[in-house]
């Protein structure tokens, strides 16, 4: 009845060997396609800071800033100012509230606020905020990580 098709095996090739075969070639199909998937990671990005949570899965704009509050009230940028500026600005205005902030999108996180009277106090005020920007900046990054505790 089924004369043209017979299941003898030719020779050296045994039915252990095609069916091993066969779950070989399946076992390899299933692998392939194990490895080409894509994952997308969904979870939602937060920065905690001294107990407070802050979402950033969907903020498009991060910046930053410090500030200095004169006596008199007068605001002053104070991020891109340099030692001689600094140090004229606080022999005229001593002490100096400056605040480093975190600007996103419509949320802001002061890294740090303290009075000043030397330049040594802005300094190390400086370098604690860039840290924590670059910190926050590599964490943004990263799609898998999901949460950063900023110390």
């Amino acid at each position: 009845m089924f004369d043209s098709f017979s299941f003898k095996p030719r020779s050296g090739f045994s039915y252990g060997n095609f069916i091993a075969v066969s779950l070989l070639s399946v076992g390899m199909l299933f692998m392939a396609g194990c490895f080409s998937s894509t994952k997308v990671v969904t979870a939602s990005k937060s920065v905690t800071y001294k107990g407070d949570l802050y979402n950033v899965s969907n903020v498009s704009k991060i910046g930053t800033r410090i500030e200095g509050k004169l006596p008199n009230g007068d605001v002053r940028t104070m991020k891109n100012m340099d030692k001689k500026s600094v140090q004229a600005l606080l022999e005229d205005n001593s002490p100096i509230m400056v605040s480093s902030i975190i600007d996103m999108d419509d949320q802001q996180l002061v890294y740090e606020r303290k009075n000043i009277t030397k330049y040594s106090e802005f300094s190390k005020m400086q370098k604690n905020f860039e840290s924590a920007a670059g910190k926050i900046s590599k964490f943004m990054a990263n799609k898998k990580s999901t949460q950063l505790k900023l110390k």
